[in-house]
């Protein structure tokens, strides 16, 4: 009798969890249209040893700007290296091409292309396909 109701308790607790696990909201599909004209950039900038700290000053200047005044950059975020911090990435997130074309044309790209121009050594342009295109910091 015994291992009779230690059956039926263990049968009815797998019932009270598929019931649970069927209540749970399905996920949400993602809709993949409304990021499919997406720009997604990596920016890959090495910068002169001596002009570090400036280039930091400019970078952090072009994407607060960037994300507060331009609804078109979905993300504009800058890290840099530990190890070598004379390497620099920018992941770009732009919500159409039209949004970067502006994006190059506002006043403070301007400034942090020309304040730069003369401290950046290499800069490589990666266009990417997102993985997860949902996972924006601004949607």
């Amino acid at each position: 009798m015994k291992k009779l109701n230690a059956i039926l308790a263990g049968a009815a607790a797998c019932v009270a969890m598929g019931e649970a696990y069927a209540a749970e909201p399905a996920a949400e599909a993602v809709d993949f249209a409304k990021y499919a004209e997406n720009i997604v950039r990596v920016s890959r900038i090495t910068v002169d040893p001596a002009r570090v700290e400036e280039y930091k000053v400019f970078a952090a200047e072009v994407g607060r700007e960037s994300m507060k005044k331009e609804p078109g950059v979905r993300v504009l975020y800058s890290v840099q290296e530990k190890k070598d911090p004379t390497q620099f990435t920018i992941l770009e997130i732009y919500a159409s091409d039209a949004a970067y074309k502006h994006h190059i044309q506002t006043p403070h790209f301007k400034k942090y292309k020309t304040g730069t121009l003369e401290m950046v050594k290499k800069l490589e342009l990666i266009d990417c396909n997102p993985l997860v295109p949902e996972a924006l910091i601004k949607p």
